[in-house]
């Protein structure tokens, strides 16, 4: 699938979130299978980008693992499945994974054999299980180890189906070869325009 224009706008503060999901509209003839933002489109903006290089915050690689939508302040910000597909792994912020990622889940789907780590919720992780693009799994929280204690969704992408295993980094290399920039992946199979830093 070819990507889709994308419209660029500046930075600014989102208003307050709506708690009603995103909710795109395919025709029932489309090829294509249902993606949604993440976050509500007020918030699907980033705040830190895939690999982002910053030494102080993450010394240990240099590198963020993932990319970050920030809450701006606001709290109860519903997270959504991105697409049509299975949570596939669940824990807490009293975990021993929980204490960098807070309440976490993870969502695989199928369609591109690639799963969405969903990181420091503000609620225990959904059941296991099926779910369907634009479904609430979620609420934007700052579990765990979150940068300044901000309200943010940080999500990491993952090649085939979510093992916690896969998270165990050695190398920023290994970084590069487990994980892909999750936002490009989600913006690129949107069936509309978004808008972007």
């Amino acid at each position: 699938m070819s990507p889709i224009a994308v419209k660029k706008i500046k930075k600014s503060t989102p208003p307050p979130a709506s708690s009603a999901p995103v909710v795109v509209v395919v025709p029932a003839s489309s090829p294509f299978p249902m993606w949604t933002p993440p976050v509500p489109l007020p918030y699907f903006i980033l705040s830190q980008t895939y690999l982002n290089e910053d030494w102080t915050l993450y010394p240990k690689f240099g590198h963020h693992t993932g990319v970050d939508y920030g809450g701006h302040g606001q709290t109860d910000i519903p997270l959504f499945s991105c697409a049509d597909g299975e949570i596939v792994y669940g824990n807490t912020a009293d975990s021993p994974w929980g204490a960098s990622l807070g309440n976490h889940c993870a969502l695989y789907v199928p369609s591109v054999d690639r799963s969405f780590l969903y990181c420091h919720m503000s609620a225990p992780p959904p059941a296991l299980g099926e779910v369907k693009a634009g479904t609430q799994i979620g609420i934007m929280g700052n579990t765990g180890k979150s940068a300044a204690g901000a309200i943010h969704l940080h999500l990491e992408g993952f090649f085939g189906r979510f093992v916690i295993a896969a998270r165990a980094f050695t190398s920023l290399a290994d970084i590069q070869t487990k994980t892909f920039d999750a936002d490009q992946c989600i913006r690129e199979h949107l069936s509309f325009g978004i808008l972007t830093v």
